[in-house]
């Protein structure tokens, strides 16, 4: 009669979690991965708990509450539970191998019901209350699980995930954060960083303090962000972890936080708006965006109204950056940035000897005294000759820095000279040299690359060998054309200033001019472009024609332009061939907000060909990966649906996957206690196989067996609940790869 009030005061109780939580296992009390952390296409929701590399390990309940849920599939979590705690919270265990036995019971119920190994179930209050430390499964590897692990993940009323480690465990840490590198990004058309309009990154170092200090001033003009290349550390542990909260300041003001305390679901797939995705893409390292674009919705981790992008008054400014763990451990950041006008310069030389050669550094545009200046060396061919030349002497005559350097240095060298005026700012390079060129400008192969930024484009032309040149661009199609000048930034790189993206729209052909006393050369580029943005649907297709990307109104954050390029130098496929020319998806380091269509048409003699398919270049695992595809076979196109520019192409897979081993064996004999599960490893060389009950049939003696499949192990497998009879056993097994080859095998064993 009492029991509604009773569950009255069980589950309406505070409304804080705190920190009274009981860890939920005692296999350890150590992670792997921590709450927020980047995944590619998602934030990590959760922890990672170890549990020494095994599974069975007991699992707890972390608090006073109950079962209000239990799921099992072939991918993410695998078999999991849901806790429903007394104060309203709701924690998740996920990648379980077994739950305790009245719950393993209820679960094969479930199937049976079903007819299926998927189980989705929800139950009430009244089902299966569990008190803090009671017994809830065993510790597992199913799912998306690279290695036996509990993942765990708290989360609000409205099942929003909280960090675990600020909510509900507290676990003592004296370990400062790690900051390696930082990186500042120019926003607007004029930005530039130490006189380039590209992403600038430069290395910090610890002092005695223990502070981080860039490793010079920064100059500094236009609107810019920064970012910084950090994880965290913990005490006995060798794991980098995601960094809790980060502040930046700049003179002594805050002007951006992050912190990681909560992410909705609803915005997971915006992990890459938080990082530097391009420098990521370019395994450049993974820096924590210190800014917001302003078409990137505003996340919750993301506490300040301000969105970072900073545009400072002329002169030096300060920055200090702090960095904290979730125990308030903190890793500080300081340098000074100087705002200055854009600077070119001219050279002179002014003296000759035997010894040395004295140069004249005269300020242009931006014309403020110079104070020093850096030099570089670099080949007759256009490459690093070492590290920066050291001057024999330096001395100020007016605004002009005249310096000396060993004649030695110059001989044989092409010298790029970057000056420092007295504010800061660094000028534009100018290349120089007593060479006489061996080669002109139509002795030269350009070649050009497009790079696209959240605010325009580039065009980068690189020559194959070192000429004295003037270069520019010009984009052009059957009726007119705009022209571009190119600057030097190094002796055979040039490099636009930032475009917007509409002046490529419409273009057919990039024109390469390179012109010098009165020679020119010029070659032609083709290329089919268009600009994209936002609740907009557009297509645009390959120069050849046989190769499409369809941006859907949802694929992109903000406006950009979109590309496609047929490259010659790729990886080739390990188990196979390919059946159509390889096309790079451009801007291939571009963060999207949802998912595009890709088509590949392709020659008519190939109509007849089964099981092709679409695949993309992982670049982080180094294979082709079959994407999900359609086959027009009327118009003799292939089409697929991706979540990032990359490499594509057409390979065909005829092999069937393959059966590597099992438990039990063909033609075992075993004791019945050794037989309590069955176990099969499969792989497949091509296309792979799909995470779904549609791959796979398990019958035991005819009987249909609901099997469990770990995608990452490539791991079939069934707990067999009662004792075999003595005597002969049958499996029997097939399994399909994603086009619809099909292997199947059959194990006879005996049981005694």
């Amino acid at each position: 009669m009492n029991q509604p009030l009773l569950l009255l005061s069980l589950f309406s109780g505070v409304l804080i979690f705190g920190q009274s939580a009981r860890w939920p296992t005692q296999a350890s009390r150590s992670f792997s991965s921590n709450f927020g952390e980047n995944r590619d296409t998602h934030f990590h929701m959760g922890i990672d708990i170890k549990t020494r590399g095994t599974i069975g390990h007991e699992v707890y309940a972390t608090e006073d509450g109950y079962i209000s849920r239990m799921v099992s599939n072939y991918n993410g979590y695998g078999k999991a539970l849901y806790l429903r705690t007394k104060s309203g919270r709701e924690i998740l265990y996920a990648h379980l191998d077994k739950f305790k036995p009245v719950l393993e019971k209820v679960w094969r119920l479930q199937q049976a019901k079903r007819k299926s190994y998927i189980v989705n179930a929800n139950f009430s209050p009244r089902e299966f209350q569990v008190f803090k430390g009671d017994l809830i499964g065993y510790s597992g590897n199913s799912g998306s699980s690279f290695a036996p692990h509990i993942h765990l993940e708290v989360r609000n009323r409205n099942s929003e995930p909280l960090n675990p480690l600020a909510y509900a465990f507290d676990m003592p840490d004296k370990v400062k954060p790690v900051v390696k590198n930082i990186a500042l990004i120019p926003l607007s058309e004029n930005s530039i960083v130490n006189a380039s309009p590209l992403i600038q990154t430069f290395p910090l170092y610890r002092d005695r303090s223990g502070i981080y200090n860039f490793p010079d001033t920064i100059s500094v003009f236009g609107e810019f962000g920064i970012a910084i290349e950090t994880h965290d550390k913990r005490q006995g542990s060798n794991n980098k972890y995601q960094i809790y909260k980060a502040e930046l300041f700049v003179d002594g003001t805050k002007k951006f936080e992050l912190k990681y305390d909560k992410i909705p679901f609803s915005k997971t797939n915006m992990a890459n708006t938080v990082i530097e995705y391009g420098l990521k893409r370019k395994k450049k390292g993974e820096y924590q965006k210190l800014y917001r674009m302003p078409e990137h919705p505003k996340l919750d981790i993301q506490v300040l109204e301000e969105s970072g992008i900073l545009r400072l008054f002329p002169g030096f400014h300060s920055i200090e950056i702090k960095v904290y763990d979730v125990n308030n451990n903190v890793a500080i950041i300081k340098g000074m940035v100087t705002s200055a006008f854009p600077m070119s310069i001219g050279v002179e030389e002014i003296l000759r000897n035997d010894m040395v050669v004295t140069l004249a550094l005269s300020p242009k545009r931006g014309g403020m005294p110079i104070r020093d200046a850096i030099i570089y060396s670099f080949t007759p061919y256009g490459h690093t000759n070492r590290d920066k030349i050291e001057y024999v002497h330096a001395e100020r005559v007016k605004k002009n820095l005249h310096v000396t350097l060993d004649v030695n240095d110059t001989e044989g060298s092409i010298l790029q000279i970057i000056a420092i005026n007295q504010l800061g700012g660094i000028s534009e390079p100018f290349h120089w040299t007593v060479l006489k060129p061996e080669y002109s400008v139509i002795d030269v192969l350009p070649t050009v690359d497009i790079s696209s930024t959240e605010r325009g484009i580039f065009f980068q032309v690189e020559l194959n060998k070192y000429a004295p040149a003037r270069a520019k661009i010009k984009l052009s199609n059957n009726n007119t054309f705009k022209s571009f000048p190119l600057n030097q930034i190094q002796p055979n790189v040039f490099l636009s200033n930032l475009l917007p993206y509409e002046n490529a729209e419409g273009a057919k052909y990039i024109d390469v001019e390179l012109s010098d006393k009165g020679l020119s050369r010029e070659r032609r580029f083709h290329i089919h472009s268009k600009v994209a943005e936002p609740k907009k649907e557009i297509t645009v297709v390959s120069v050849d024609k046989k190769c499409s990307v369809q941006i859907l109104p949802k694929t992109l954050y903000q406006k950009n332009l979109i590309w496609i390029e047929k490259i010659k130098n790729h990886p080739e496929v390990k188990n196979g061939f390919h059946l159509s020319p390889v096309y790079q998806l451009q801007p291939f380091d571009l963060a999207l907000n949802s998912e595009f269509n890709v088509g590949i048409k392709y020659d008519f003699e190939l109509a007849e060909h089964s099981n092709l398919g679409i695949y993309f270049y992982d670049n982080k695992e180094g294979e082709w990966v079959f994407s999900k595809t359609q086959n027009n076979k009327k118009n003799q196109i292939l089409t697929s649906s991706l979540n990032q520019f990359d490499a594509v192409t057409v390979i065909q897979d005829l092999e069937p996957p393959l059966v590597l081993n099992s438990h039990p064996s063909e033609g075992g004999r075993y004791k019945n206690e050794d037989i309590k599960q069955i176990r099969i490893f499969i792989d497949d060389k091509l296309s792979g196989i799909e995470p779904e009950e549609q791959s796979f049939e398990l019958k035991l003696n005819n009987q249909p067996l609901y099997l469990a499949y770990q995608p990452i192990k490539k791991e079939v497998s069934y707990y067999i609940d009662r004792p075999l009879k003595n005597g002969n056993h049958k499996i029997n097994f097939s399994v399909k790869d994603r086009v619809g080859n099909k292997s199947t095998h059959q194990i006879i064993f005996s049981v005694y």
